[in-house]
């Protein structure tokens, strides 16, 4: 059991870094970026409990921080994204209903909360965005190695992120309804985790970095909701094909 644990930590942990590294997009005004990382920071959290989900959310994170040149948040992603992880980790295992109307009706009222911030955010991912897959440069060893990457431009128009949010919510509700009547609650301890997150990084540039922190604030709140959106299904998927590997 305990080589089990140790083994899914380390696999979760590698996850976390390699999704934060992949998909980036900086952030000139905070000198931060944008990634993908909540995706894993989540599924561990939600699959494999607290304690796991606090290791790869902080260590996995803080590695990736560290690998393209975004040391100066390091230490602050350590903290931030292992109590993310922690807290995800631990509410989504609260059980606070008995009655799966009461779970039901959560799952309509998470919907909408969910579409709505979505909905609030969309206006900063309108118009041409320009997209790394994969870091320009590797930190090892304090020094920088160039690293092929894939640059795009996209124009995101405001009906994808409306369309986006639409779709969300139908599927939060329908999930709701028909297969799991406690995924309000899980979108919950995840937003609550995100909140934490995007609290976290806005005291941190406030107090210790002197940027503009409220320009982060949107892309940080993107960040979870569609960290949450990926990582809920994925979750699952994962606890029904292997459930051996979690027991």
């Amino acid at each position: 059991m305990k080589a089990r644990k140790i083994s899914l930590t380390a696999l979760f942990t590698a996850l976390v870094c390699a999704f934060t590294v992949s998909f980036q997009v900086y952030i000139p005004a905070t000198k931060g970026y944008f990634n993908v990382g909540e995706v894993m920071v989540y599924t561990a959290a939600l699959v494999a409990g607290p304690w796991i989900g606090a290791f790869a959310g902080g260590v996995g994170s803080m590695l990736a921080d560290l690998l393209t040149g975004f040391a100066i948040y390091a230490p602050a992603t350590l903290v931030i994204k292992g109590a993310e992880g922690f807290v995800v980790g631990w509410l989504s295992r609260v059980k606070i209903f008995r009655s799966q109307r009461a779970w039901r009706v959560l799952s309509v009222v998470a919907a909408l909360a969910v579409a709505s911030l979505l909905s609030l955010v969309a206006p900063y991912y309108v118009g041409v965005a320009e997209v790394s897959v994969g870091p320009s440069s590797l930190f090892l060893a304090y020094t920088e190695l160039s690293t092929p990457n894939l640059t795009v431009k996209l124009e995101i128009p405001l009906y994808f992120w409306l369309l986006l949010a639409s779709l969300s919510a139908l599927a939060i509700i329908y999930a709701g309804f028909k297969t799991n009547p406690e995924v309000g609650w899980t979108a919950v301890s995840v937003s609550i985790g995100g909140f934490i997150m995007v609290a976290g990084y806005y005291l941190y540039e406030q107090l210790f970095m002197g940027v503009a922190a409220l320009a982060e604030v949107p892309f940080n709140v993107a960040q979870f909701l569609i960290g949450l959106l990926v990582a809920i299904p994925l979750a699952r998927a994962i606890k029904r094909a292997v459930p051996s590997l979690l027991s």
